[in-house]
């Protein structure tokens, strides 16, 4: 026993100092062990690495915090962490964003799911601050802007991959891990001290929650008493498979009060419980749960698979017929035939009096010379002997290529061929003495003839005769210019150029004309020769008229007056060819003649006196006086603070009701400040007080004055300023929710009342002045603010 326990101390030894070596070097390399062995370095780097990969996802829950995307480097150590915690910290904050239950899905690493509850319940980290009051501009850059394992693991609830021997098992809210490491016991909150529940409650356990009872009865709906649920102290009732079982108690409860099953009573009304968001469904893997008025639906999520679709009515899967969507990739000369789950490609066939296109598929009919027939798509012979000739009683017929003749009986030689009656063979027969060519040359060949045609034409053994050829379309694209129409001629063709080009010497390509140089243009202004044609440009701020030809000025100030874009921020002067720009008072115009820069009047010493602050604005500035009310003066060192003087109280208890000094805080905005979902809020104001651990800060935001300066300006409401919790303890934020009109000039106070355990003992009071501008502008620029110490 003495012997183990020595083990297991050097092994924590081992451990704490890989864990140190990470924190003092934030590596895990080189790591300089508490003890020699191979066993004491083995536990140190396990350690560190732990360290490493914890940091790792604190850094990404903080990335996502400040930032709206995350970093993508996941191939150095640790990065892949940081990625999945910051991913899941954005997730939770999108639905925090659409007022979502934020409830995280099964299957969520520890890390992750760390990450996700900390952004859920707006838990961050806690800073010093040496300042009891800070101001920040606008523009302030702080401003708020592994395995496959699990699948067939034994863990009841929870499974966590990390790379070990084995994974590791952990249990929902309201269940603790059995001492086997994979099973989970519902914990009983109730014998918990304290009480999870109220002094005037009874709390009643049930499988991974609690119910808390009330002990008075009081009337409600159907006269039964009512009870609240509850998952014991407020982190694990955040939690999401908690809130599963407080919401599965709560819809048994509930029918109680005349609410059936899935609904919530809340506030006196009936609400549907979203079974899918709290993880009350039982759908299977293959599904995904869709949520439904007082119940829910588990919809098929599992493909088909190839050649199937999913009918969304009956949820079976049905073949798609690929023929008819024309999602098929048979050819043109293929028919499409749909088979289940797939489809086949039939070649084509045309009937016996039609052709087929080789390139579209298409069957058109077919026309044959005298003498054939069509068949299978091609002229066959027509056997005049067999279906009908006119030979006299002494001949015989015989069948020719598109014909017959008629012959002396018993000549057996084939066409072309007559029988010598001296030799008694047979001899062929020279067509040219019988003048088959005409004025044509003609050349005898073994029982048949072929007349040598001229240029252009070609002979046609069918029928025996030179016919024209159509070069045009016999040979399609090579012989003329592609820019030229091909015209067939008798013996020949000719190339006609289109419109804007001009026949070659060779009579088959065409050239380009420039009509820029050659005078044909009519370009007011400028020419670019295209081929084929030309076209009309302009210079920089005239457009081309109707006719295509003519220049016309661009009238700017009219075509963007009342866009919301206007070129100029006061007036605009058209010119020809351009614009000039005229500033309205408070601006200066820049070089370009267009540019309007404010006019920093604070910086000229418009605002006189020791006791005036000078804000400037877009287009003016203004001159504020700090007045001290009764019972204050001026701070001698601080011209933006009025000090509490020893006698305006007594008694400690009325000195800590009234403020111990007031500040005096300035900012400027442009009237109209853009604000939507990408920027849903703009910080104003960032307030801290002392963190002392003893010490308590509760802040009141209040809405003083509110002064326009001119006519139909909408004057600031309380509702258009957000007063939140700061990032640190004891702080706050002043942002703005809503656009505001201008000018105008708004006085907010924020009171600072500090207390150490419920006791009151000091306040601060901030004056913050918003001084709003009657100009637009996208980038508003402020003065700094002034540090109250």
């Amino acid at each position: 026993m003495f012997k183990l326990h020595t083990i297991a101390n050097e092994l924590t030894r081992c451990c704490a100092g890989g864990t140190r070596h990470f924190k003092n070097s934030n590596t895990c390399s080189s790591i300089k062990s508490e003890g020699t062995s191979m066993t004491c370095q083995r536990a140190a780097s396990i350690c560190c690495l732990r360290s490493l990969l914890d940091s790792a996802c604190d850094s990404g829950t903080d990335i996502a915090k400040e930032e709206e995307s995350c970093p993508s480097n996941i191939n150095i150590l640790g990065g892949g962490l940081k990625k999945e915690c910051c991913d899941c910290c954005l997730l939770a904050k999108d639905l925090l964003n659409r007022n979502e239950p934020c409830v995280a899905p099964a299957g969520f690493s520890a890390g992750c799911l760390r990450s996700f509850n900390k952004c859920c319940n707006g838990e961050f980290e806690i800073t010093h601050a040496s300042e009891i009051i800070t101001g920040r501009p606008l523009n302030d850059p702080h401003v708020l802007h592994l395995g496959d394992r699990c699948s067939t693991s034994n863990c009841e609830h929870l499974c966590h991959d990390r790379g070990g021997e084995k994974v590791e098992c952990s249990c929902r809210s309201g269940y603790d891990l059995a001492p086997d490491g994979m099973a989970c016991i519902d914990r009983n909150e109730c014998t918990t001290r304290p009480s999870p529940c109220a002094p005037n409650e009874d709390c009643v356990n049930t499988i991974g929650a609690y119910i808390c009872q009330r002990r008075i009865t009081r009337l409600v709906p159907h006269r039964h008493r009512a009870n609240r649920v509850g998952n014991a102290p407020r982190r694990m009732r955040d939690d999401p498979y908690s809130r599963a079982g407080e919401y599965r108690e709560a819809s048994q409860a509930n029918t109680e009060f005349g609410c059936p099953m899935g609904w919530l009573y809340q506030h006196g009304h009936c609400v549907d419980i979203d079974e899918c968001a709290t993880l009350m469904d039982d759908c299977l893997e293959s599904q995904r749960c869709l949520n439904t008025p007082g119940s829910f639906k588990c919809i098929r999520t599992l493909s088909c698979g190839t050649g199937y679709a999913m009918d969304s009515a009956t949820e079976q899967c049905r073949d798609v017929d690929e023929c008819n969507l024309g999602s098929h990739d048979c050819g043109p000369l293929y028919q499409c035939r749909n088979t289940q789950g797939s489809y086949r490609c039939d070649p084509k066939k045309c009937g016996d009096g039609e052709l087929q296109n080789p390139m579209t598929g298409e069957c058109t009919s077919i026309t044959c010379p005298n003498g054939y027939y069509p068949k299978s798509g091609m002229c066959n012979d027509i056997d005049e002997c067999m279906t009908g000739h006119n030979c006299g009683a002494g001949e015989e017929c015989v069948n020719t290529p598109g014909s017959f003749r008629c012959q002396q009986k018993g000549n057996l030689c084939a066409h072309g061929y007559e029988v010598n009656d001296a030799t008694g063979f047979c001899e062929d027969v020279n067509e040219c003495q019988q003048g088959v060519c005409g004025s044509m040359e003609c050349i005898n060949l073994p029982g048949t003839y072929k007349c040598k045609c001229g240029s252009g034409y070609e002979f046609n053994d069918a029928k025996k005769r030179c016919e024209d050829i159509d070069e045009c379309s016999k040979f399609a694209g090579h012989v003329c210019d592609l820019s030229a129409e091909c015209i067939n001629t008798i013996g020949s063709f000719e190339c006609k150029c289109k419109p804007g080009f001009q026949l070659a010497s060779d009579g088959r390509r065409c050239e380009d004309v420039n009509e820029c140089t050659t005078g044909i243009a009519t370009c007011e202004q400028k020419c670019v020769n295209i081929p084929g044609s030309y076209q009309c440009i302009c210079d920089r701020g005239f457009a081309l008229g109707p006719d295509g030809t003519k220049c016309e000025d661009i009238d700017e100030c009219s075509i963007w007056a009342g866009s919301g874009n206007d070129l100029c921020m006061g007036g605009c002067i058209n010119t020809k060819g351009s614009y000039l720009c005229q500033c309205p008072p408070g601006y200066k115009i820049q070089p370009d003649g267009r540019t309007c820069v404010d006019v920093d009047e604070c910086a000229m010493g418009e605002c006189a006196g020791s006791d005036k602050v000078c804000v400037n604005t877009l287009g003016s500035f203004k001159c504020h006086s700090i007045d001290c009310p009764t019972n204050y003066i001026h701070d001698s060192l601080n011209k933006n603070r009025c000090n509490r003087i020893p006698s305006a109280c007594g008694l400690p208890e009325e000195c800590s009701k009234v403020p111990l000094f007031l500040t005096y805080q300035f900012i400027s905005l442009a009237r109209a400040v853009p604000i939507s979902s990408h920027r849903p809020a703009i910080t104003l104001f960032k307030v801290s007080a002392p963190n002392h651990a003893d010490t308590e800060v509760a802040f009141e935001l209040q809405l003083k004055t509110t002064i326009v300066d001119a006519p139909n300006v909408l004057p600031a409401i309380r509702a258009n300023f957000l007063l939140q919790k700061g990032e640190k303890r004891n702080s706050a934020v002043v942002t703005l929710r809503d656009s505001l009109d201008g000018p105008q000039t708004v006085k907010l106070q924020l009171l600072l009342r500090m207390s150490k355990k419920g006791k009151s003992f000091n306040t601060y009071a901030a004056n913050l002045i918003v001084d709003v501008a009657a100009h637009k502008r996208h980038n508003t620029v402020h003065p700094p603010l002034m540090k109250i110490r």
